[in-house]
Parts: C-alpha cells; sequence; structure tokens
C-alpha cells in the first residue's frame, strides 16, 4: 500500500538537496523510502565484520552511523545475506567500538546494513554519546566554514 495524502493535502516531492538546503544540514541523509526512524551520521573509517557463526572476517568501511545500526561499504564481496549474526568492531576519534548485530540489509554485493542488537545500556550511552560529538564536531566545522565564506566574499 502507497500513502496517499489526506483531504486537503498535496503531494509533493522534496529531492534530497532541496532538504538539506530547507533543514540547513548536510551531516545527516534522508530518503524518502527511508524507514530508519534515527538520523544518520557520515563517517569515515575502517571497519571489521565478524560472522559469527562462520568464524570469518570482512574488512571494509563504515559510510553512516546511527544508535540503531551502521552501513558498511566491505573490501570484498560480502559473502552471506540478511539476519546472519555479526560483531562490528571500528573505531571512531580513538575510541574503540565492538558491538553485536544482525545483517539488516544488503544494498548490493559491496554494502550492508548492520541493525544493532543486544546492547547493554552502557554501550548504548556510549554509542549515543559518540554520535552527539560527531553532531556537535560537524556543526562547529560547518559554522566555522560559514564564518570563513562570509569574511571572503565581504572582502570584495
Amino acid at each position: 500500500p502507497q500513502w496517499e495524502p489526506g483531504p486537503g493535502a498535496s503531494r509533493t516531492t522534496v529531492t534530497r538537496t532541496e532538504l538539506r538546503q530547507r533543514t540547513g544540514t548536510t551531516a545527516t541523509k534522508f530518503a524518502a523510502s527511508d524507514r530508519r526512524k534515527q538520523v544518520r551520521q557520515e563517517v569515515d573509517t575502517t571497519a571489521e565484520i565478524y560472522l559469527i557463526k562462520i568464524g570469518t572476517c570482512v574488512t571494509g568501511r563504515i559510510r553512516d552511523l546511527s544508535p540503531g545500526g551502521c552501513h558498511i561499504r566491505t573490501d570484498e564481496r560480502f559473502p552471506v545475506g540478511i539476519y546472519i549474526r555479526v560483531e562490528t568492531v571500528f573505531r571512531l576519534h580513538g575510541l574503540p567500538f565492538r558491538l553485536g548485530g544482525v545483517t539488516q540489509a544488503i544494498h548490493d554485493m559491496h554494502n550492508v546494513g548492520i541493525r544493532f542488537i543486544d546492547m547493554s545500556p552502557r554501550k548504548r550511552e556510549y554509542v549515543d554519546q559518540m554520535i552527539q560529538e560527531i553532531e556537535e564536531m560537524r556543526a562547529w566545522h560547518e559554522q566555522a566554514e560559514s564564518g570563513r565564506m562570509d569574511k571572503s566574499s565581504s572582502k570584495g
């Protein structure tokens, strides 16, 4: 079933660029078909995915992170399908993370979505704090860039 607007409402198509411009953000990804309820923070760091049942490891890079999961681009073809138990290991800002999860989505041969599961309250708080820091750092950098752009454009 496709969503239909209610009486008096109109259907509007908004591109990602327009949405970023309206909200003033570049740190997050938006998509109309995105079922995630949590904001994804773009990151770029190495990661290892341990496939628990078959005892192997796949390496790659985390592309985005949310409190509920992450998207990893693997170096080699991802060898299994969805709903497979994994452990994801990565470092952000020098801090180590080792989070249990399941493969939630296979976007293509090299892109996998992982949903974190069975996280202790301490680990969940740790991830939430790291995501908050990423948001704050990105906002600070955007503000600094905006200030530089204002200064350089007023020199003319």
